[in-house]
């Protein structure tokens, strides 16, 4: 296993190598903390087989999130985060988002393959860094496609499950935050001169929170000074869209940080805003934790 930065992780390791987990200090919280695109765990033979360098792989990782969200006991929230990339398996989308393009074989009957994001390149597994850079050589075969749902999107979303129902059992509307970053290349759209935002929050335009709880995070940044947008250019993922369901006792937000502030996107190197933006996020998760 190639781990390409080692990671300070302030996170409960479990049996399963799958995912992180972090438990309340003190035992219950309606909150939940999803980490999904922060890993930086790379198999050595897919390092090896891949089209792009080790560096080049992490353009797609929402490096340093885990640090600066900075999950542990103390902070009062179940907490869970995937050790492994997401170039090698994306656990924020539907493990039926299965690109023909790049699946060697016969798909599942029900296999979301015409998904806007399968069609970019974005599935389950990924076929792409981005628009212009492919990260395999070869197709993959369906057994090894089915080997690294098992190993680690299955795992990730039964524990995810399990969070969210122990939330709901300390008070109800459970809390998901749902936290990524985001290249600041998706923010091109904004015009010249048009102020752009730290961080873009998505609740898929209203499905799957309530106005207040936007408020309420909202309100919290805009505090700290961060310029705040909402559902433009990312409205949430599968993650969100899945569990987001205010009538069933689940609000989920998507919380997505423009990595210009924190990190040089280049060398995927953290920069000083780092600090800051965890002391700001460590008062959102005493807003969001307040009875």
């Amino acid at each position: 296993m190639t781990d390409l930065s080692p990671p300070p992780w302030h996170l409960v390791h479990t049996a399963d190598l799958a995912c992180h987990m972090v438990a309340p200090a003190g035992g219950a919280s309606r909150v939940v903390y999803s980490l999904p695109h922060s890993g930086r765990y790379y198999p050595d033979s897919f390092v090896a087989e891949a089209r792009q360098s080790p560096l080049g792989l992490r353009a797609s990782e929402d490096a340093f999130v885990d640090e600066l969200v900075d999950l542990r006991p103390e902070l009062g929230v179940h907490g869970i985060a995937c050790r492994y990339a997401r170039a090698f398996c994306d656990v924020n989308r539907s493990p039926l988002e299965l690109d023909a393009r790049l699946i060697r074989g016969e798909l599942p009957k029900a296999a979301l393959s015409l998904s806007a994001r399968v069609k970019a390149g974005f599935g389950v597994i990924a076929r792409r860094l981005n628009a212009d850079q492919d990260i395999y050589s070869h197709p993959l075969d369906m057994v090894e496609v089915n080997r690294r749902l098992d190993l680690i999107h299955r795992p990730y979303h039964t524990a995810l499950k399990r969070l969210l129902a122990e939330a709901k059992r300390a008070g109800s509307p459970a809390i998901l935050i749902d936290w990524h970053s985001m290249p600041s290349a998706a923010l091109s759209h904004f015009k010249a001169g048009e102020p752009r935002p730290d961080i873009v929050l998505g609740n898929r335009h209203s499905e799957t929170c309530s106005p207040d709880l936007v408020r309420r995070v909202r309100g919290v940044l805009e505090g700290a000074g961060l310029r705040v947008g909402l559902n433009k250019p990312f409205a949430g993922g599968y993650i969100v869209e899945t569990y987001g369901r205010p009538a069933g006792g689940v609000e989920a937000l998507q919380i997505e940080i423009n990595r210009a502030i924190y990190m040089d996107e280049v060398r995927v190197e953290p920069l000083g805003g780092g600090l800051r933006l965890k002391g700001v996020f460590k008062d959102l998760t005493a807003e969001l934790t307040r009875a």
